[in-house]
């Protein structure tokens, strides 16, 4: 029989994060699958991780056990998401947002989609509740990625989705990014499906996240592209660049000698360094995608585990 591991990235969800983890529990129940839940407190200081401490024991069983995580400081929800995974022992991994915008009601859905034979399987919210300053730049963000890497999914912000486990257990020693997942798992051959979920007004707390995403995207879009496209062929992706920049080189040459003016010259070396940079950045990507520092760093930053499955054990990452 397969087992379940729901991972729930956590910061400053203190007053969600009880009545998730009871609704988690609920789901559990009818599944009739061997579930676990890792929370990762990813160095709250509302006392979240106190409030799973006090839940925790009162919902095993029915979950199997629920395991707390605790980073040494605030490391953002990609350092969080990956540290989960690492913990993670089930088959099927969900990952979903501990703001209880995310509906665990949904976790069967996927499920079900999953055993038709997908790797992954993305939520889409295509009726968000949140304020438009949230929606437009990612929709904005979604459409941008869209159209660079090919990977059709409506909703790369949606973090309520399913994985076979060898999936995620890939990417996690590679390094991953909570936002592009779907891209990461694209770009090692997983077939990637996506379902629409249900997606629920915060009721406590505040959102993390605002219009710097989109500028966040721009950065990373290059990156993302490459991965998408080239990723189980790197060499190609650098021919590929090799031969866009002496195709500019020659246009610019021409402009040059027709105008009699150094000027497109001077635009080509511009592009040219910016294609270095580019170049040396998606490198260094790749040797630290193969050197394992990513997952040793994140092995780092945990400070505690505690796991409620009947006995209380304490565990010290000295």
């Amino acid at each position: 029989m397969e087992r379940l591991s729901v991972v729930l990235p956590a910061y400053n969800e203190r007053g969600n994060i009880a009545p998730l983890l009871q609704e988690i529990s609920h789901v559990a129940e009818k599944l009739f699958l061997p579930t676990e839940v890792i929370v990762v407190d990813d160095g709250s200081t509302d006392g979240t991780s106190v409030e799973v401490e006090q839940v925790a024991p009162s919902l095993v069983p029915p979950l199997e056990s629920v395991t707390l995580v605790r980073l040494h400081r605030n490391f953002g929800q990609t350092v969080a998401t990956s540290a989960g995974i690492l913990h993670a022992t089930g088959d099927i991994i969900v990952i979903m947002d501990a703001d209880r915008q995310n509906d665990p009601a949904d976790i069967p859905r996927l499920l079900a989609k999953l055993q038709e034979g997908f790797d992954v399987v993305s939520g889409w919210r295509k009726e968000r509740k949140d304020r438009w300053i949230r929606v437009l730049p990612s929709k904005i963000a979604n459409t941008l990625i869209s159209i660079a890497t090919g990977v059709k999914v409506h909703d790369l912000g949606c973090s309520l989705r399913a994985y076979r486990a060898w999936v995620l257990q890939t990417l996690v020693r590679e390094g991953l990014n909570h936002r592009y997942m779907p891209i990461y798992c694209a770009a090692k051959g997983a077939q990637i499906a996506e379902i629409v979920v249900n997606h629920r007004p915060r009721t406590v707390g505040r959102s993390k996240y605002g219009l710097g995403r989109v500028f966040i995207v721009l950065r990373d879009l290059p990156l993302l592209t490459f991965l998408a496209r080239y990723g189980q062929n790197p060499y190609a992706g650098m021919a590929v660049l090799a031969a866009k920049q002496l195709g500019v080189g020659l246009i610019c040459a021409l402009a040059s000698w027709w105008l009699n003016s150094l000027v497109p010259l001077w635009i080509f070396l511009l592009i040219f360094s910016q294609g270095v940079f580019l170049a040396a950045g998606l490198i260094a990507e790749f040797l630290m995608r193969q050197s394992g520092q990513r997952l040793e760093s994140i092995r780092q930053t945990i400070a505690e585990v505690k796991i409620f499955a009947g006995v209380w054990q304490t565990k010290d990452n000295d």
